[in-house]
């Protein structure tokens, strides 16, 4: 408690806000169910970026002072931080795109994060490294713009192609950061090997990033055929990465869990692309 009101209150309030305008943003739209598969997507789009200059080119950090367990990585802590600022980012995207707002709200809105983000660098609950707010507002910008475009394609339809990708994009939330790191991660239930290389973070991430790489492209694949025997394939293919990952130590299961785990694994990764393709009601 001695960190909630001098760091995690800014964060829960950045929480607040983020909530309200996806829940104002998905009541005013004309497709609910869409609306909210698309802001999965779009929690996605900037999860895969900005995770990538967080952890592997070390661009800021985040002091949310939420996960503060001993038996647990501290960086951590930097990672909820993250996810706090990306799901708001997405959320403004949403609200931006669904209310055809013109582009002078861009601009508004990534100035206001900018704004934001100077005032918690000045609270010490965010700190830059390379990472410039300047680079925020062009980011924003950008965002926003891709958001938009993202969102006209699926009002007109989606082929099938691109469908892969608004799921894959969404499962990143709804599979990386609720299940695998959000669930087994923090629980211990299954981390990935820390010690395959010099750093400990780079090891452990870029094991995340090779094997939702591989895996959800194959799942989504496998869940968009009709024939069952190809779904059983699917499965099969990522069973075996999952025991070539236990038996090469790149998977750290708790002991006696590797079974239940695995299998734990496999169908939540089919369920996250059912629940996206219920939500979204398949390509058009």
């Amino acid at each position: 408690m001695s960190h909630f009101w001098s760091n995690t209150i800014w964060y829960l309030l950045l929480g607040a806000a983020t909530a309200f305008q996806v829940v104002y943003t998905v009541y005013v739209s004309e497709n609910r169910c869409r609306t909210f598969a698309f802001y999965l997507t779009l929690v996605g789009l900037p999860l895969y970026f900005e995770t990538f200059i967080l952890i592997f080119l070390d661009a800021y950090v985040y002091y949310p002072k939420i996960i503060q367990s001993p038996d647990l990585d501290p960086f951590n802590d930097a990672l909820v931080g993250n996810l706090f600022s990306q799901t708001a980012v997405a959320a403004s995207a949403l609200f931006l795109t669904v209310r055809q707002k013109p582009f002078s709200w861009y601009a508004v809105i990534a100035f206001l994060y900018c704004v934001m983000e100077e005032l918690f660098k000045a609270l010490g609950i965010y700190s830059q490294h390379w990472w410039r707010t300047w680079m925020t507002f062009i980011g924003l910008l950008l965002m926003f713009a891709i958001a938009k475009w993202m969102y006209s394609r699926l009002v007109r339809g989606l082929r099938t192609i691109y469908y892969y990708g608004y799921i894959l994009l969404g499962m990143f939330p709804v599979c990386t950061i609720l299940f695998l790191w959000g669930v087994l991660d923090l629980f211990g239930l299954m981390r990935f090997n820390a010690t395959l290389l010099s750093n400990p973070k780079i090891s452990r991430y870029g094991l995340y990033i090779v094997f939702f790489s591989i895996s959800y492209p194959i799942m989504v694949w496998g869940y968009l055929r009709k024939h069952w025997v190809w779904k059983a394939a699917v499965f099969a293919v990522i069973g075996a990465m999952i025991y070539v990952g236990h038996i090469c130590h790149l998977l750290i299961f708790r002991e006696g869990l590797f079974i239940p785990v695995g299998i734990l694994m496999i169908i939540w990764m089919y369920a996250s692309v059912w629940i996206l393709d219920r939500l979204y009601e398949g390509p058009s």
